[in-house]
């Protein structure tokens, strides 16, 4: 099996024995509910699938909740593992390995993946980039470390930190459906959802993820150079930002300095995604600028900012706060096709 496949457990082949009118009738019915309820990954739109909001990928959602099931997570244990998945990897759009050596979809250490790896799928193998197996092996750490009876103190074992606790509860309540907590991380996924495609929506709403961030987060030079793709959470300067940013997308793009970045993808402003790049000198800087209509004024550029935040990490930056004369000293250039 491929890393990162979704492919269900092993099951007996019934369906093969059936009728070929019951088949086809069979047939029928699951893609009308998946046209009912499918949902692209990532940020999404409203309505409920079980005990998961459609802001859940919904081809991971039968993961969630048999893990949660299997684990004995109770009721919020599919939305808790759904904001865990979301907050290390992105429901798996950013694999790499993180600079604590944390990895897979789940971002296990070697030694917790040694003590709670599980094979989820039923394919002898135990494997931390299939997320079967990653998440089976979560909810395994997470009954161990006290859920459902102490979910906070459970989700703290995870990542020993308050604002990880908060972060994930958030994320959870608006998953399951119920929640109208507004946090940075949901305004983007409310821009997300009126992005012209996914890729675009990707990074909308990572910008803001990481916007949420920028408070405790700080400017490293250098930081995550080393790695393609870049750790999650950084630490970032501004190019292995903007880097970071492309890779969400779907760019496959290395991580670059300004002197790559002033060469890669196309020149000239793009539709919806500009990268401001200044490749040379004292003043070399990069940012992305995203188009009139798909973010708000205060959100119309991102990246890291000794105007707006010296000596932080990325975030969003005001179009107010960059005048034409300023943006005039740097080159532009976008995405293939975007």
């Amino acid at each position: 099996m491929e890393a990162g496949s979704l492919s269900a457990p092993r099951a007996p082949k019934l369906l093969l024995g059936l009728p070929l009118g019951l088949l086809a009738a069979l047939i029928g019915v699951l893609l009308a509910i998946t046209v009912m309820f499918g949902a692209s990954p990532g940020c999404g739109g409203g309505g409920n699938v079980g005990a998961l909001g459609s802001k859940v990928p919904q081809r991971l959602v039968p993961i969630y909740e048999r893990a949660a099931a299997k684990y004995g997570l109770g009721e919020q244990g599919p939305s808790i593992l759904a904001a865990i998945n979301w907050v290390e990897t992105g429901f798996g759009t950013n694999l790499g390995v993180s600079s604590a050596a944390a990895e897979g979809w789940m971002q296990f250490l070697p030694s917790s993946w040694e003590a709670f790896g599980v094979d989820g799928n039923g394919d002898g193998k135990k494997d931390p980039y299939n997320p079967w197996d990653a998440i089976f092996a979560a909810a395994r750490l997470l009954r161990a470390s006290g859920a459902p009876g102490d979910w906070h103190a459970a989700i703290f074992s995870y990542n020993h930190a308050e604002w990880y606790v908060a972060e994930v509860l958030t994320d959870a309540h608006r998953f399951a459906g119920s929640g109208t907590v507004q946090t940075a991380e949901f305004a983007g996924c409310a821009a997300a959802a009126s992005a012209p495609n996914e890729a675009v929506g990707r990074m909308v709403a990572e910008a803001a993820r990481l916007s949420g961030l920028r408070p405790t987060s700080e400017y490293v030079w250098g930081g995550s150079h080393g790695f393609s793709p870049t750790p999650r959470n950084g630490p970032f300067d501004c190019s292995s930002a903007v880097s970071h940013l492309l890779q969400v997308g779907g760019f496959h793009n290395p991580t670059m300095d300004t002197v790559a970045l002033a060469r890669w993808g196309e020149p000239g402003p793009g539709r919806w995604v500009t990268i401001f790049v200044k490749p040379y000198g004292s003043q070399a800087h990069t940012f992305i600028g995203f188009s009139a209509g798909l973010t708000p004024p205060g959100e119309r550029f991102w990246g890291t900012s000794g105007i707006v935040a010296p000596g932080h990490g990325p975030g969003w930056i005001g179009e107010d706060k960059l005048s034409a004369a300023y943006l005039t000293g740097f080159e532009m250039r976008h995405p293939p096709g975007f």
